[in-house]
This record gives structure tokens, sequence and C-alpha cells, in this order.
């Protein structure tokens, strides 16, 4: 793998620069990249185990909650989709906040297209809870959940907000006990999750993720009998 890396230093240009994703659930959506280190989203590779159920589970949501925005692809994503849909990006980091309305501006949005939350969501004393973010919204919604090891803090903010509410939820996992801990609040409340594991193919091209467990929850209600 070291060869590859260096050999791509060797080839690939430094610097970022605005480039349109080739393939992919962000196809056509321009962010600025870094070839070095985003060639992944570049060509549609980037956490592409996940495009599957996001297609399918959000199509029909009238609105997404982001949380953990970094620089706006799934907002975007969301955003790009016919029909008007309430997007609300929830990013701790102004660095990424800037990066994101930015992105906005370069595919075509004002950078106030959607509701940007620039704290962190859970059960803190300066956090928002994603109760408060989820109640006023109306219809079938779609969560994002990527918050590096705080997704039970995130969920627990929810209260009981979630408990009856049409939505689906995409929620990255960092060790197991948190994925289990997450499986276990969900159940409760009658939601079905499944894991999306890393596919197989990653032990040729790995995506960089530097912890032992690092995999996704893939979350919706069950089907009506």
């Amino acid at each position: 793998m070291w060869g590859l890396s260096l050999l791509k230093n060797a080839l690939v240009p430094a610097g970022r620069k605005p480039r349109r994703i080739k393939f992919g659930l962000y196809k056509d959506i321009a962010l600025d990249l870094d070839l070095r280190s985003q060639t992944q989203m570049l060509w549609g590779l980037w956490e592409r185990e996940t495009y599957a159920f996001v297609r399918a589970a959000g199509a029909n949501a009238r609105w997404l909650v982001d949380i953990g925005a970094g620089s706006g692809e799934m907002s975007l994503y969301f955003l790009r989709r016919s029909g008007r849909i309430a997007v609300i990006a929830c990013e701790p980091s102004a660095g990424e906040v800037e990066a994101f309305r930015h992105h906005l501006v370069l595919n075509g949005f004002s950078p106030d297209a959607c509701r940007i939350v620039n704290h962190c969501v859970g059960t803190g004393e300066d956090a928002v809870r994603l109760a408060d973010l989820v109640r006023p919204l109306e219809g079938p919604g779609f969560i994002k959940i990527d918050v590096d090891g705080a997704e039970m803090d995130v969920l627990d903010s929810a209260a009981d907000v979630l408990d009856t509410r049409d939505v689906a939820m995409l929620i990255e996992t960092h060790s197991a006990e948190l994925e289990t801990d997450c499986i276990d609040w969900l159940r409760q409340r009658g939601f079905a999750a499944t894991v999306l594991d890393n596919a197989w193919w990653r032990r040729i091209l790995p995506d960089g993720r530097v912890i032992a467990h690092n995999r996704w929850l893939a979350v919706r209600r069950p089907a009506a009998p």
C-alpha cells in the first residue's frame, strides 16, 4: 500500500481546487478536493458502501438532519434532488462550515440555502439537542450521524421525539461497544438496524480509516405487516 501511495503522490499534483465528482452518490457535485488525499471522493468510492441505502431510504425524505456535515457532500446530495427539502447541516468546526458555504456557492446555491448549525449535537450544556432540531420538521426524514465516537450522546439527545417518527438514519459507528449500544437504543424504539460492513475490496483500496472498528448502521422503520 505504501508503494501505491508513493506512486500516487508522484503522479498527482498537490493542492486543492474545484473538481466535479465523477461517479457514485455525489456524482456531478463540485467540491474543493486535494487528489493526494481525496481521490476516492473524486471517483465515487468514498464510503461507497452506504450509497445504495442513502438513495433508497432517502428517496421520499422531506427533510435531512446532517450531523457531522463536514464540508457538506451529504447535504448537497439532498439539496440537489428535485422537489423541496429542508436541510439542517450540523458541524462544530468553523473551518468546515466555511468550506461548506463555499461548496454551496460552487454548486449554484446561496450560502444560506440551508440551515447551518455551527454546534455539536448532543446532551451537553453548549450542545444542540436532536429533539429540538427534529420536532418542528414534518413528514418523512433522514438523519446522518458521523460524530467520531459521540453517537450515543446524539441519540440520547433525541429523547422520545424519534419514537413515532417516520425517519431513516445512517449512523457511522466508531467502536464495537458503541455499535451494540446504538443498536439496542434503536431497537427499543422500534427501529431495525442493519450493519453495513466495509467492502471486501477495501483490502486493496483502503479509505484511510485509522481505527479498528469503523462501519455504519442503516436504520429504518420495519414495514408494516
